[in-house]
């Protein structure tokens, strides 16, 4: 037997206030009810006394919301219903959310059998203190916003009556200016010259045309891997595109620079080719970009930085950006385009911006 007394051995009835004690020593107020058959115990982590009985009328209501039996669930139970429950988002959502589990998997210090109903915001506080030093702001509101989202999942399933989340002492973080490499024409020239010149590449050549369509159409890796020659519309000479992350439709012009590109594309395929042919049998050129970065001793420009190639050509050559929006697929008229990218379209492009100094009288 511990010679120590136990919480509920020093805990002091409070005198004409049903289940309300005090703890001898820290002086903290606690509440005590007797719910279901069983002594329930909540710190009310305040020795405050009205703010006590608040907390303490708050705690006892709350007893009813929770379910008995979703009560006992673990954490690693939480995770798993989550992932299942999560399961009609978007890949890219879905292969995020599955990055933060695994993290939390491997670095929660407390156990994943933990119940959730256990799990206090100092832990959550702990726990995203151990990620911050290796996580950029956005990350780290991605992180607490999962957490919020999974809590949320909690207190809806009656695990819990309070999300920890809410009491956390930090779950956003403004984020960091973003360092956009865009390169320039002659930068993408170049990378396009130095795909296709690896004569021991088989895809050598498709990837080379893949940068290039990216460049030259302004269009993502996953829009561009969908392409179909059923939705070049060369009577209208336009591109239908569905978003792949929103699925929304919307056109994107065949410019002038990009049709000879895309000829020979159409040529490859024996007439009358299927309208569900795909324009290229790779799905990405991500590392045939890489490489070629790397061999012309350039800086890393991803996949994302050849598609703003584009928009940033168009803004130079004085297209109205609410256009270059809706040739984007968004929706925002020109907000995006505005508020994300124009700030970065002169970096470092020195003729540029001595060009736009000469309109200056």
């Amino acid at each position: 037997m511990s010679k120590y007394p136990s919480t509920r051995q020093l805990l002091v009835k409070i005198p004409n206030y049903p289940c309300l004690y005090r703890h001898k020593t820290s002086g903290t107020y606690y509440g005590s009810k007797k719910h279901r058959g069983k002594r329930k115990e909540r710190s009310l982590e305040t020795t405050d006394r009205k703010l006590a009985e608040r907390k303490l009328r708050k705690w006892i209501a709350d007893l009813d919301t929770v379910d008995a039996t979703a009560e006992k669930i673990t954490l690693g139970e939480l995770l798993d219903k989550f992932q299942t429950v999560r399961q009609g988002f978007s890949k890219s959502t879905r292969d995020t959310e599955r990055s933060i589990i695994n993290k939390l998997k491997r670095t929660w210090r407390v156990g994943l059998d933990l119940r959730v109903s256990e799990i206090k915001p100092s832990m959550l506080d702990e726990w995203m203190a151990q990620q911050e030093g290796g996580l950029k702001n956005s990350s780290y509101n991605r992180f607490t916003q999962f957490l919020k989202l999974l809590f949320e999942l909690a207190v809806a399933d009656n695990m819990i009556a309070e999300s920890p989340v809410a009491r956390m002492k930090r779950t956003w973080k403004r984020p960091q200016q973003p360092v956009r490499n865009i390169p320039t024409q002659e930068q993408f020239e170049a990378i396009v010259k130095n795909i296709r010149s690896q004569e021991f590449n088989r895809v050598a050549e498709q990837s080379a045309d893949f940068i290039e369509f990216m460049g030259l159409a302004g269009l993502g890796q996953a829009e561009v891997s969908a392409l179909t020659l059923g939705e070049i519309d060369w009577k209208m000479n336009r591109i239908q595109v569905r978003r792949r992350k929103t699925g929304e439709l919307f056109f994107v012009p065949i410019y002038p620079h990009l049709k000879p590109l895309l000829e020979k594309i159409c040529k490859k395929f024996p007439q009358p080719a299927p309208r569900g042919q795909t324009l290229f049998e790779i799905k990405d050129a991500h590392n045939a970009l890489t490489n070629a970065c790397r061999r012309l001793g350039l800086p890393h420009f991803g996949q994302r930085n050849i598609r703003q190639f584009l928009i940033r050509r168009l803004w130079q050559s004085g297209v109205d950006y609410k256009l270059i929006a809706k040739w984007q697929g968004h929706r925002d008229g020109g907000k995006l385009i505005l508020n994300t990218y124009t700030e970065v379209f002169s970096a470092g492009d020195t003729d540029y911006e001595n060009q736009q100094l000469q309109k200056i009288k």
